[in-house]
């Protein structure tokens, strides 16, 4: 790396070029701090912004040769504004059918949702501009049981089920998601992502990343099944996200409501390559390949298959 050269630099709440003279690092755009670089190597800076009294990261993503603005804890300096996030698992409760359901991103989430609601009172999302109209939807929404809100003794009697999906399908169906459905998942980190290999290869980094927020996370798609899994109050039965469809007909004795708007594959598991896979197993959804041996008995067994 030579002593002066020119990088883009990406936060949350800014994207410029920066200026690199020897060990000072400036901002190019209107706002022209400066930072002492107390330490460099190929793909990580450490700095020190005097004006703010604060130190902060650099990691290169080579993916798009884009530096990543990381915060004192080496996390993404923008956490995810629902502070409820980090408490536990939020969950909706059918009482049709005495059945708590927690809620797992990009695991069937929708339509757990979405049928709960509809076989309460026949709801059904009306268009709203959102990409998916459920989550947009205020009577909806309000239905939404935080964690710190559960009540023991109300709940006793009930089911609690939680679904539970194949790390790498889950992973797809992720990248997928902000590909093509919800691009603006991952601004700004995705924005100079020019295909499919480094769109993957930069969401490998921002779970890696992620996982450093911890307990806050940047973004709840990218928290692992585990994490979810562990900040439940009870749990009876996982269900296969393949199996969800027939649990619902056979213990419910209704059709699945789905009312997700994940209708388009641009982005398939053919996309990946092993080293994708190796990559997410060093994140926190390595554990996510551990559930069936932990839940193992609590397994929803389909007498369809």
């Amino acid at each position: 790396m030579s002593n002066n050269q020119i990088i883009r630099v990406v936060a949350y709440h800014f994207q410029t070029d920066c200026e690199i003279q020897g060990d000072r690092l400036t901002r190019m755009d209107s706002c022209p701090d400066q930072a002492q670089i107390l330490s460099r190597s190929k793909n990580a800076m450490t700095l020190w912004w005097p004006k703010y009294r604060t130190q902060e990261y650099l990691h290169r993503n080579p993916a798009t040769d884009e530096w990543i603005l990381l915060n004192s804890r080496g996390g993404l300096r923008f956490q995810c504004s629902d502070a409820n996030a980090k408490e536990g698992t939020w969950f909706v409760v059918s009482h049709e059918h005495k059945t708590v359901g927690y809620l797992v991103t990009k695991n069937a989430c929708s339509t757990l949702f979405g049928t709960t609601l509809h076989e309460h009172n026949g709801f059904e999302p009306r268009p709203n501009g959102a990409q998916n109209p459920i989550w947009g939807d205020s009577y909806a929404y309000s239905q939404i049981r935080k964690h710190e809100s559960y009540d023991a003794e109300e709940l006793r009697d009930y089911r609690h089920i939680i679904p539970y999906r194949n790390p790498i399908d889950r992973f797809v169906n992720l990248c997928n998601y902000a590909w093509c459905i919800a691009n603006n998942l991952a601004l700004p980190y995705t924005a100079a992502c020019k295909d499919k290999r480094s769109f993957i290869e930069t969401m490998l980094l921002l779970i890696k990343l992620n996982d450093r927020n911890y307990p806050d996370p940047f973004e709840v798609h990218m928290q692992s099944q585990y994490h979810y899994f562990l900040f439940t109050h009870r749990i009876d039965t996982v269900v296969r996200v393949e199996d969800f469809s027939d649990y619902i007909r056979k213990e419910w004795g209704c059709e699945p409501y789905n009312c997700n708007v994940d209708v388009k594959n641009e982005l398939t598991v053919e996309d990946l390559i092993p080293e994708d896979i190796e990559r997410l197993k060093q994140t926190s959804w390595g554990k996510d390949w551990l559930i069936p041996q932990y839940y193992g008995n609590l397994f929803y067994k389909n007498a369809n298959k």
